[in-house]
């Protein structure tokens, strides 16, 4: 078995073997690990030890990065915002198949655990000199860091095997490989967190680094997590306990009981609880103006805080931000981004006529409410009006202002006829919708304004000259928590979760109760698979929630649009098991905006093609009066159907080549490491169900 283990390690599947990006293990037994660092001989002082942890920052959180509009994607591919191939991998059958070889990813998780345990060691005998509050700070970060570890492993796979200490050569990696049921892994995760919340400071390097708010409202998400993963996909095999879950045969579970209605409440505790301690010590403080437009030439920032806290390149000045990402174009090289710069123009993105749809009049009512108000759709400014000003102010209607720069107004002005009244803004511009560039496509017409800048120099194109902040945790995500989670454990909205709910409600302009909103979405609306821009969050398990946890979950999407949180929540209400054949709508475009101008060549002819073929640039009416981005061109296209989700695919597959090697006779059958449910054994496999 050593050789067996020396194997994996050297080369051929690498599976011990986890950096920040793929990694070769060659010469692994060759070198001191930790990258030729000896933990024993370096980290001495407080200061060594804060060198390990800030390494792990771009691996544990998603990083706002390359040539597209970055954080502002990173809800591609679900209900919620389209992108410009769609999310075959995750809806069709025949994308994500069992890979033949890859890796567990366990190498970063080895490094943290040696970490930890030499230099616990080293700071109870004395031997790490420097404040013992910076101690404690870095080594919470550890902690920290191996509990996200650790949670994304749980979000992908599910039971996962639990190795607190170094792996060494001559243990048995087989052993080592048994896959612990989840809720001991989230139970680990948690305990971790503690470690951390325990050791690190409230107030530290202006919230760029770990702070124990932060923590613990971290806690708070991935404990809601896992109470409501075990909740709503109970009895599919993927929650321990299940008749058929695919754990319960395996010897080292011989002895193992779960009581899954406590397991759910326990986790249920540990989100409130941790959510509450922080939302209790950082309040809602940066307001909405209510200003929807910046009005003054020259003025890009300050005309709405609540808009700034997500355009502005420093982030410590808003209490709600409890851990940000700071960039400096000054570097060599830049750390800096794209996205104002994709966001001024289509950026390959684009928002969801579902998503759209699901915002609130500010009369606190649906779209389809009787006495709403609400004005259609022909264009986006009338789908915008009277809306939750969280839909007006984070996207671009025909109205809203898209430069405000003296530059930018000299250049269009130059461009009118003798005569004409000069810009003083100019104005959001919708003809990229058919444009067949790939970079500039408006993918849904719907164009997303949240993370966009509006001072110039943020919106260079050809370099990476976006310097604003990327917000990685913040404080509505903990009221957002508590309510949900609070509202599962009693089957009531206590005061607090009230309280919480109301000032996010009031801030996006909102006055009317709750119980307004409640009393008003009809349920047989929201859950109707027929109805084209149904929310996949009306349903857990293939059945519809009640009114109040959906109204939950629309107030989550409402805040957190374009912000990436959307596909977590989707796979952990098991919001996914009734899409089929959804098809992915925008803008309405052939009622009115048809027939801009700007779908006019200078030959006087229409610009627009709409029979799918392979020039195509516009979905046919006779499909739909919305866009259909999956639907322009039929020839080679196969999401041209919809999307249809597959039960496998709410976890991922371990490779042929892992489940073999963790076998103790070398067949998948036998592996420690044992399939997902609905996944088969043999490499290249399409989801079975």
């Amino acid at each position: 078995m050593k050789q067996t283990i020396y194997n994996i390690l050297k080369g051929g599947l690498p599976v011990l073997c986890l950096g920040m990006a793929l990694t070769s293990c060659d010469s692994f037994l060759d070198r001191p690990p930790l990258d030729t660092i000896s933990p024993d001989k370096y980290y001495t002082t407080a200061d060594q030890l804060g060198t390990f942890p800030i390494n792990y920052y771009t691996s544990i959180f998603r990083n706002n990065s390359g040539w597209w509009a970055g954080v502002a994607t990173f809800d591609n591919g679900t209900d919620n915002q389209a992108q410009r191939n769609g999310n075959g991998a995750m809806f069709l059958q025949d994308q994500w198949k069992v890979p033949t070889s890859g890796e567990l990813y366990v190498y970063t998780i080895r490094n943290v655990d040696k970490f930890i345990d030499e230099n616990e060691k080293k700071i109870a005998d004395g031997k790490v000199s420097g404040s013992k509050e910076l101690i404690n700070q870095y080594m919470g970060e550890a902690y920290f860091i191996r509990a996200m570890l650790y949670y994304s492993k749980l979000k992908a796979y599910g039971d996962y095997p639990i190795m607190l200490h170094e792996l060494n050569i001559d243990n048995d990696l087989v052993e080592a490989s048994k896959r612990m049921p989840r809720n001991l892994v989230a139970r680990q995760i948690l305990s971790d967190m503690d470690e951390a919340i325990k050791r690190l400071q409230v107030n530290f390097a202006n919230k760029v680094r770990i702070t124990k708010n932060a923590a613990l409202a971290m806690k708070s998400t991935m404990a809601l997590y896992e109470a409501t993963f075990e909740k709503y996909h109970r009895g599919t095999g993927r929650v321990p306990g299940d008749a058929n879950w695919p754990g319960k045969d395996k010897p080292w579970n011989k002895d193992f009981t779960i009581n899954q209605d406590a397991e759910v409440n326990y986790f249920l505790d540990q989100a409130i609880d941790a959510a509450k301690k922080v939302c209790d010590a950082v309040p809602l403080s940066t307001q909405n103006s209510h200003v929807m437009d910046p009005s003054t030439i020259g003025k890009y920032n300050g005309w709405n805080p609540y808009y700034d806290m997500f355009a502005s390149p420093d982030l410590s000045k808003y209490p709600e931000v409890l851990l940000w990402r700071q960039f400096n174009s000054t570097l060599t090289p830049s750390v800096a981004h794209l996205t104002s710069n994709k966001l001024r123009g289509g950026s390959a993105t684009g928002w969801t006529r579902g998503l759209v749809e699901s915002f609130l009049m500010k009369n606190g009512l649906p779209i389809y409410a009787s006495g709403s108000g609400y004005h259609g759709d022909a264009t986006i400014d009338k789908a915008k009006t009277d809306r939750d000003e969280r839909l007006q102010l984070f996207l671009f209607g025909e109205s809203n202002v898209l430069a405000i720069d003296q530059p930018s107004l000299d250049l269009a002005n130059k461009k009118l006829p003798a005569g004409a009244t000069p810009l003083t803004k100019i104005p959001y511009e919708m003809g990229v919708i058919i444009t067949t560039d790939i970079e500039t496509k408006d993918i849904t017409g719907y164009r997303q304004r949240k993370f966009y800048n509006y001072d110039p120099a943020m919106q260079l194109g050809q370099t990476f000259s976006d310097i604003d902040g990327q917000i990685l945790i913040r404080v509505e995500e903990a009221m957002l928590n508590y309510i949900e989670a609070s509202y599962l454990r009693t089957g009531n909205l206590d005061a607090t979760a009230t309280q919480y709910w109301t000032a996010l409600r009031a801030r996006a302009g909102i006055t009317a109760p709750i119980s307004t909103t409640i009393n008003a979405t009809n349920m047989s609306i929201e859950a109707d698979v027929n109805r084209p821009s149904y929310d996949w969050a009306a349903f857990s398990a293939g059945h519809p929630v009640d009114a109040t946890v959906y109204s939950i979950r629309r107030e989550r999407r409402s805040e957190f649009a374009g912000e990436g949180m959307r596909e977590d929540d989707l796979i952990r209400w098991a919001s996914l098991d009734q899409v089929k054949n959804y098809q992915i709508e925008g803008v309405n475009f052939w009622t009115q905006m048809y027939q801009s101008p700007k779908f006019i060549g200078k030959d006087g002819n229409s610009l627009i093609l709409a029979d799918g073929s392979a020039k195509a640039n516009i979905s046919a009416k006779t499909l739909s009066i919305y866009l259909r981005p999956y639907q322009i061109q039929k020839t080679n296209n196969n999401l041209y159907n919809g999307y249809t989700f597959y039960q496998a695919h709410y976890l991922a597959p371990f490779s042929y080549q892992e489940m073999k090697l963790c076998s103790p006779d070398g067949n998948v059958e036998n592996s420690n490491l044992y399939q997902n449910i609905y996944w088969p054994l043999e490499p290249n496999g399409d989801a079975l169900k």
